[in-house]
């Protein structure tokens, strides 16, 4: 019913029961206002379109977009038209690569081959301010974000990266340097961002295991600004991981001293809170989405393997919970401690860079059933190596 028609009833009502015409005064005020505020919105509105304002405000949002296909067709080589489900990477497309990089914003990139196992060393200072260097495989047409400490965030490809040779010896002053990191902060991590329009949240991690994610429909404001947020609430805290995630997915951390908690993506807040609660001296070293058909991986300094199901790692109904155990406390005693942690299924593997700068391929199914690893001095990093749907450089 129109405005119009309202006011005829309302008279009628007025004239039929007088003792309501206060109540009609306030309905019809009410209405006005109403009336009124949408009114003022229209003709802001129409002034910004009239002033260009609002014209460039879509043309932002349509290369954004365009971006974002872009970023799908570049990762998976397909046409726009047939991009209506989950995209699957067209064979020959792309060469796995590992990403080797600091806290100092150097990147080594190396394509990987399928029979070698030993990828190189690297020479000179493997920790930087307690932060040892990390490892992450990717398609050489992968596009990356790099987050740094301070909550910026840059945009790179992996293809942008110079190669190193596989198998030789490499210098941290000989490593690239995409984007510098700005005073005060140093680098996070990089993750792979071809999935962000398929994705729904952004999900941070700090190292003290507060968690906070983010709608990935924010990308925009995101990327245009260079700045996510830090995710973290205390002054000695930092970032620590950035990942995409879906709204089933479960996600996980692993501490320094064998702590694991899980956890709904789905009832995590938009707000930085805290998932787990660790000691003074303990850490996360891991985290990552944890699909049902994967199981953790977890490695000791020393190269031993700790290997669970996921099923068996419970996801958390609240948060600032204690975690389960993983070490056992007479070997904690004894110093035993977690490097790194991952989710990965009997066919991936995992690189691992030791103390002595050498970075190793080992089989998933070999590392669990020896329940140990063979490195040259005390483990300081693990990367999970999916090659599903890539293929490596040949020989």
């Amino acid at each position: 019913m129109s405005f119009t028609s309202k006011i005829d009833e309302w008279m009628k009502e007025v004239e039929d029961r007088p003792e309501s015409a206060v109540t009609i005064v306030k309905l019809v005020v009410r209405r006005l206002r109403e009336l009124s505020e949408r009114n003022e919105e229209l003709l802001a509105e129409n002034i910004a379109l009239q002033h260009g304002t609002r014209v460039e405000e879509y043309q932002k949002r349509i290369v954004h977009l365009e971006y974002q296909l872009d970023m799908l067709k570049q990762r998976f080589g397909m046409d726009a038209s047939v991009m209506t489900d989950l995209p699957t990477p067209s064979e020959g497309t792309s060469v796995l690569n590992l990403l080797v990089y600091n806290a100092h914003g150097r990147i080594f990139r190396v394509e990987l081959d399928a029979d070698i196992k030993e990828v190189g060393s690297i020479t000179g200072e493997m920790m930087t301010d307690q932060e040892p260097p990390r490892l992450l495989a990717v398609a050489s047409n992968e596009n990356l974000l790099l987050l740094f400490t301070s909550g910026r965030v840059e945009k790179f490809s992996a293809g942008d990266i110079p190669t190193v040779q596989l198998g030789g010896t490499w210098a941290w002053d000989q490593a690239a340097l995409p984007n510098e990191p700005h005073a005060g902060e140093t680098l996070a991590c990089i993750i792979p961002s071809s999935r962000m329009p398929l994705s729904d949240y952004f999900l941070q991690i700090s190292r003290r295991g507060f968690a906070k994610k983010t709608l990935t429909t924010l990308s925009e404001s995101i990327l245009n600004n260079h700045y996510i947020g830090k995710g973290a609430l205390h002054k000695s805290d930092q970032p620590l991981d950035l990942m995409l995630s879906r709204k089933n997915d479960i996600a996980a951390l692993v501490t320094y001293e064998g702590k694991v908690t899980a956890f709904d993506v789905e009832n995590l807040t938009y707000t930085t809170e805290d998932r787990i609660k660790l000691s003074a001296t303990d850490y996360v070293v891991g985290s990552f989405v944890l699909p049902a058909n994967t199981s953790l991986l977890c490695v000791t300094q020393n190269g031993k393997v700790i290997h669970r199901e996921s099923k068996s790692i419970e996801a958390a109904k609240s948060a600032s919970t204690k975690g389960q155990s993983l070490i056992p406390p007479t070997r904690l005693e004894q110093g035993v401690r977690f490097m790194g942690a991952a989710a990965v299924k009997d066919s991936h593997q995992v690189a691992i860079l030791d103390a002595a700068g050498r970075i190793n391929i080992h089989d998933v199914s070999t590392m669990t059933g020896n329940g140990s690893v063979q490195a040259e001095g005390w483990i300081l990093s693990i990367g999970p190596i999916n090659s599903e749907g890539e293929k490596r450089r040949a020989s």
